[in-house]
């Protein structure tokens, strides 16, 4: 039985892929800025991977938004 997914992981997911769409950028545009891998995006886009607090902070960045706007429900 998998576990339950922390509602911050799927308030992060939301917020930054939405962040991404209206900055214009395209998962791979941010594994151009960041070089994290595309796939890994997809994932923490989906809430399928954990991200530490410093990932989040580089992929913030890499849309102009302030971490703690991506942590608001």
């Amino acid at each position: 039985m998998a576990k339950p997914v922390p509602a911050e992981r799927l308030i992060f997911a939301r917020n930054f892929r939405q962040a991404r769409k209206n900055a214009g950028l395209t998962q791979m545009a941010i594994k151009k800025l960041t070089g994290f891998d595309q796939s890994w995006l997809s994932q923490v886009e989906n809430s399928l991977s954990s991200i530490s607090l410093d990932n989040m902070a580089v992929l913030a960045k890499a849309v102009g938004v302030p971490l703690w706007k991506l942590l608001l429900p």
